[in-house]
């Protein structure tokens, strides 16, 4: 037995237990404080507590069923139809156009509405335990997260209704998916519906980051992290780098299909290839987006059921980071047979082998894990083998087709299918049942059956080689993706029979792992605290924890505290007196902690928000706006757009504070930590900043747009085009740095509790902004070309309306500043709203001076007019 580990029982239930019962006995709270926290954290009962609904385990449970519920709809009977239509050559089960659907169906909804939304549920849900926090920073934002994307796949799905189901791909190339060639609302869907699902995401990843660097318990610095929360917090970032291109790609298309505008045709100045670098710059990432959270969980997993530390802690984590940088070079790997110069192919090539490197060092970290364990060969660890068995498989045919000339002969065929489902289910499908089954005795208090479990495992680690394994011999035999039948000379037939044979395995592995849960959260063994003798932290708390989740605040010493801590109750003395008075005060606002980002030491105490269903009417708003669009009823997206600003006025709106600052700094007095009862100073900031570089990604790909459509063009602007003036643009920009100086002046002397400075700052600063952007507005309404006759005119109509629209942004921020500020909720204390309206609209400056310097300086440099 390993010396790293406690000895430990491998049944389940109190003998298992025994390690960690004194760790996770809550010696600094008492029952009298535990049932009133318990109530205050709770979510309301009923059907309005559902739509109101905010904690973390209601959103990410919800999260979770939902995604697998997309899974169950449009993975499994999408490819069991395609699988039996496929059994046999010159099959007439369905035809080409039925056929044309449902790939597309299935590819857009595994990606979009399964993998991640379950990823992030998963995180959502059991993030603060892990960290020791007793919810997620924004529990708003969450709520909004989970409604997009319901609604969003709601809204993909509803295409059935108007027989418009997506059929171009779940890639959507142009020109087939432009108006020319695909005039119906089929694309539209596509667009529109996943393009709300896309918004949720990236504001689940927005709660993700900041929970793992700023919400931790006293004393984990960021080397103590676990690794799932290292994997969570690494692959949040790639979302909004990854996504957010995306969502630009998907408006420039929309725009093109639904208003004339000419960015991809290329007889009018357009690109085909923009659509694609556009959608394969996510479309790449987006597989270690999948990939990351699976290892995170692995993990987490392996160690445990080996009762060893992982191998190489850092090693993993520089692997991480390692493949997330690489996972942004190599999206032209897709692109090989588009024309793409020698060098580009070399080089995105050289990028797509070099990322086997960091997975390589993740696969050896595991396997030395395990050999210096001692397995338990139960349902979670037989699943962390079939993953690592069928990702290595999968990853060495990924560096097969990163080689050019052998792509460029596989590319389009069974291989590359193969190859992605591979990788998909081995490295993404395998571990969240590994997950599973290892987290479902935590939240539900019961553990899954065993017997019932490996059945589940078996039926589909067989049911996947037998299916996807014959179509690396079909894909090099010349089979081509897409087809939706064969000839029999052709020799597919017996390939494809396996496959789909397999298929027939993978279906009841399902249904035996839906039954498992169904039963066991009814009729399951008690689960007991820690049935698996694990190490961190989520497992000192009952199971199923309580509302609040920690009463204690624990502190932490280790990365594997239930392992190396005698007490998680024990540190300095300034971290012991704080988490003895947050297990008993507050018990009438729901107070988290903040940490130091790097050694996590507590920073703030500050309130999150409670029930609202203002998240709810905010999704309400962003579905319209893109189901208006998809139904041409333009007066509806305005009507959607006005709610939204309604209802986020609604959603941040300053309640009363429950303390008063006397209060707040006689607790910081004796505690040494600030509580901001009133609204956090630091965790605002935090998010204020994550959201400015969500925009900030957002413009920069517009501006790759811009440059892209101008390097394709070698006149620019248009024959017939004058160059716009440079002079409007200097004025403008001179406008928009004046509107923000004057409002951090208003800033600066809120500091000095000069209200009346406040006030002269917000009201001059509407004004110049009011001014800065009606000038961008008139000049672009009276261009002497419309956004339809051209690239040109497309491009800048839609990089100017960018600024408009963040322009606009700030100017509604400002004067719900200015209301408040009239009613005198700001001071030198509580200033946190003010703060994040003065970084807004620094930022809206600088988006402006960059776009007007493009639009109207770029062509008068390269003609060198005056």
């Amino acid at each position: 037995m390993s010396s790293d580990a406690p000895e430990r029982s491998d049944a389940t239930g109190d003998a298992a237990n025994e390690v960690v019962d004194d760790l996770s006995t809550p010696r600094a709270a008492s029952p009298s404080t535990v049932e009133p926290l318990d109530r205050l954290w709770d979510d309301k009962p009923g059907v309005w507590g559902f739509l109101t609904a905010v904690q973390n385990d209601a959103v990410g449970l919800r999260m979770m069923l939902t995604g697998f519920f997309f899974l169950l709809l449009g993975g499994s009977v999408d490819s069991f139809v395609m699988r039996l239509q496929l059994a046999r050559p010159e099959s007439e089960l369905i035809g080409a156009e039925l056929y044309n659907e449902m790939f597309t169906n299935h590819g857009s909804v595994t990606m979009f509405l399964v993998i991640l939304p379950i990823f992030e549920g998963f995180a959502i849900l059991t993030l603060p335990m892990i960290l020791g926090a007793r919810e997620m920073p924004f529990p708003r934002l969450g709520a909004f997260a989970y409604w997009t994307f319901l609604m969003g796949g709601l809204l993909y799905y509803s295409s059935t209704l108007f027989q418009a189901v997506p059929n171009a791909g779940w890639f959507a190339y142009v020109p087939l998916s432009g108006p020319e060639f695909s005039p119906d609302l089929n694309i539209d869907f596509w667009v529109l519906g996943l393009g709300v699902a896309e918004v949720g995401a990236i504001a689940g990843a927005i709660e993700i980051i900041i929970a793992v660097l700023k919400l931790r318990a006293p004393g984990m610095s960021l080397t103590r992290v676990p690794l799932y929360a290292w994997a969570m917090l690494i692959t949040g970032v790639m979302i909004l780098f990854a996504f957010t291109p995306l969502i630009v790609g998907s408006l420039l298309l929309e725009l093109e299909r639904g208003f004339g505008m000419q960015f991809f045709d290329p007889d009018l100045g357009g690109s085909s290839l923009l659509w694609q670098h556009l959608f394969w710059i996510f479309g790449h990432p987006e597989v270690y987006i999948q990939f990351l959270p699976a290892t995170g969980i692995v993990s987490m997993v392996l160690p445990v059921m080996v009762g060893k530390k992982i191998a190489g802690y850092r090693w993993m984590l520089a692997a991480m980071i390692g493949i997330a940088f690489l996972s942004f070079g190599l999206w032209a790997h897709h692109m090989f047979t588009v024309g793409l110069p020698a060098v580009i192919l070399a080089f995105f090539a050289a990028a797509s082998m070099m990322i086997a490197i960091p997975a390589g060092v993740q696969i050896f970290s595991w396997i030395a894990t395990i050999w210096e364990g001692r397995p338990r060969f139960n349902t979670a660890f037989l699943f962390v083998i079939g993953f690592l068995v069928t990702f290595v498989i999968g990853g060495i045919t990924g560096v097969m087709v990163a080689a050019v000339p052998f792509d460029q002969q596989a590319h389009d065929s069974y291989f590359v299918v193969a190859h992605l489902h591979y990788v998909l289910i081995g490295g993404v499908a395998f571990p969240i049942f590994a997950g599973v089954y290892y987290w479902f005795p935590k939240h539900t208090g019961r553990m899954l059956n065993e017997r019932l479990g490996r059945w589940n495992f078996w039926l589909l680690f067989l049911g996947v080689h037998m299916t996807f394994g014959p179509m690396h011999v079909v894909g090099l035999l010349g089979m081509p993706r897409r087809i939706y039948t064969y000839a029999e000379e052709t020799g597919w037939g017996i390939w494809n029979l396996i496959s789909s044979l397999g298929l027939l395995l993978i279906i009841p592995g399902l249904a035996v792992f839906c039954w498992n849960v169904v039963f066991s959260y009814r009729k399951g063994a008690r689960a007991g605290h820690n049935p698996w003798g694990a190490d961190s932290l989520e497992w000192a708390l009952p199971s199923p924890p309580p509302q609040q989740g920690w009463t204690t605040v624990p502190i932490v010493k280790s990365r594997h505290p239930l392992w190396d801590q005698d007490d998680l109750h024990t540190g300095t003395e300034k971290q012991e007196s704080l988490v003895r008075a947050l297990a008993s005060w507050p018990l009438n606002w729901r107070a988290v902690l903040v940490v130091r980002t790097t050694d996590g030491e507590p920073e703030e105490i500050f309130r999150v928000s409670d029930t609202s269903i203002w998240p709810l009417v905010t999704a309400m708003g962003t579905v319209g706006i893109f189901a208006a669009e998809l139904l041409k009823l333009r007066w509806g997206a305005l009507a959607s757009a006005a709610l939204i600003v309604f209802a986020v006025i609604m959603w941040n709106r300053p309640s009363p504070a429950p303390m008063t600052e006397d209060e707040e700094i006689a607790f910081e007095r004796e505690h040494g930590v600030p509580v901001r009862a009133g609204g956090s100073l630091i965790v605002s900031r935090w998010g204020t900043g994550i959201s400015l570089l969500f925009l900030s990604i957002g413009f920069s790909s517009f501006l790759l747009a811009y440059f892209y459509l101008r390097i394709e063009n070698s006149v620019w602007p248009p024959a017939g085009v004058d160059d716009p003036s440079i002079w409007f643009a200097v004025v403008d920009a001179g406008l928009f740095a004046a509107a923000a100086a004057v409002l951090l002046a208003g800033r600066r002397a809120l500091l000095r509790d000069d209200r009346r400075g406040l006030l002269a700052g917000l009201a001059g600063g509407l004004l110049v902004l009011f001014a800065a952007g009606a000038l961008l507005v008139y000049d672009l309404a009276t261009t002497p070309f419309a956004a339809s006759d051209h690239a040109y005119g497309s491009i800048f109509h839609t990089l100017g309306g960018f600024v408009v629209v963040v322009t606009f942004i700030s100017f509604v921020m400002g004067v719900v500043t200015l209301v408040d500020a009239l009613r005198g909720r700001f001071s030198s204390r509580r200033f946190s709203w003010v703060d994040n309206v003065s970084r807004f609209w620094v930022a809206t400056a600088v988006f402006a001076a960059i776009g007007l310097a493009v639009l109207y300086g770029t062509p008068w440099m390269t003609s060198g007019a005056t």
